[in-house]
């Protein structure tokens, strides 16, 4: 049994679990040799060469660089670029978590890539198909983050901390002595450094972004924008508007280098396009479809309808309007506890 070991606390009692279940555990941890990451870092390899060591497993650092610097670094620059907001953690998880790293894990003999990560798969006895459903503590679930996982992936992957809420987890550390147990979850975008996502992104491409007018839907100049890739829809701090009423982002047009803003109440939107969908729970969908949906991962999932369209996309028709629908990021449909798939968000529709 193979553990992707990150270094945390979520990983290495998976390590721990798996052994007091009987299974020979291998640890293998990503390095991806990015100064600022606070995910996979070297402090991260150092803690979790510890672990393994003081769990008495085998532990190998597999060099990540280039794969996630062509798969994770040069899609979040080039969605920011066309004035959308990415979802890096969306991408890397089936590109080099299941992806490269599972590769290894199966090259290496493994019977299975375990990770910590706080969701669950189970098995639909009527088609077969792997399920994959949110973890049992709800304020941790990451099944959002999953969702672009495909079949197979699923079938070689266990979570074995998915069953059980972050406090147990944490005690189990701690009953074993193991000194990651009270190390701090990693936040936001793990691989941004704190100068902020404009001054990272400016790095990677050796010169500023140009500025740009940001204009009311009317077309009216309030100001000026620092770039594009330093706004996200429903941003309301930082744009050096004076105003009666708060102005929020309501839309970032690219090719006419623009940030649209306005009140809150044009954050709004009764529907979406999404496209390349990953079904899940079934191989496809019917025309149409209920289940309830995720726009962000600290979105309360919302009612709606989604229905297929020509070409392989997708519009998702909310039951109530929903604030700040972003392109660029990931709609993720449930029914109940199962995630039954995804769709990457386009554009916001207004049916009303």
């Amino acid at each position: 049994m193979v553990v992707g070991m990150s270094g945390g606390v979520d990983s290495t009692a998976a390590a721990a679990l798996l052994q007091k279940k009987g299974y020979e555990v291998i640890g293998m941890t990503m390095a991806l040799s990015t100064p600022a990451s606070r995910c996979c870092s070297e402090q991260d390899v150092h803690d979790a060469r510890r672990m393994a060591h003081k769990l008495g497993i085998l532990h190998y650092v597999i060099p990540m660089h280039g794969p996630f610097q062509e798969r994770v670094i040069a899609y979040f620059a080039s969605e920011y670029a066309a004035g959308r907001t990415p979802n890096p953690c969306a991408v890397c998880n089936p590109a080099i978590k299941f992806g490269e790293l599972l590769r290894k894990a199966r090259e290496a003999g493994g019977e299975l890539l375990a990770t910590g990560h706080y969701a669950r798969i189970t098995r639909d006895p009527g088609n077969g198909r792997f399920l994959l459903r949110r973890g049992r503590e709800r304020g941790k679930d990451q099944s959002y983050f999953l969702a672009r996982l495909s079949q197979e992936a699923l079938g070689w992957t266990l979570f074995p901390v998915g069953g059980f809420p972050k406090a147990k987890i944490r005690g189990l550390a701690e009953s074993l002595g193991l000194d990651v147990s009270r190390k701090r979850d990693s936040q936001d975008v793990c691989f941004v450094p704190d100068s902020g996502v404009l001054s990272y992104l400016e790095s990677l491409r050796g010169s500023p972004f140009p500025p740009g007018p940001i204009r009311d839907r009317p077309g009216r100049l309030l100001g000026e924008h620092r770039g594009i890739a330093g706004y996200t829809i429903g941003q309301r701090r930082g744009l050096g508007i004076a105003a009666k009423n708060p102005l929020y982002v309501t839309g970032i047009d690219a090719e006419s280098n623009t940030v649209f803003v306005g009140e809150e109440k044009e954050l709004y939107g009764d529907a979406c396009l999404a496209s390349d969908p990953n079904w899940i729970a079934e191989g496809d969908i019917p025309e149409t479809l209920r289940a309830h949906v995720r726009i962000r991962y600290k979105h309360r999932a919302a009612k709606a309808l989604i229905e297929k369209r020509d070409g392989g996309t997708i519009r998702i028709r909310f039951d109530r309007p929903q604030r700040a629908v972003t392109p660029g990021q990931l709609a993720v449909f449930y029914r109940g506890d199962v995630v039954l798939g995804s769709a990457w968000i386009d554009s916001v529709l207004n049916l009303s």
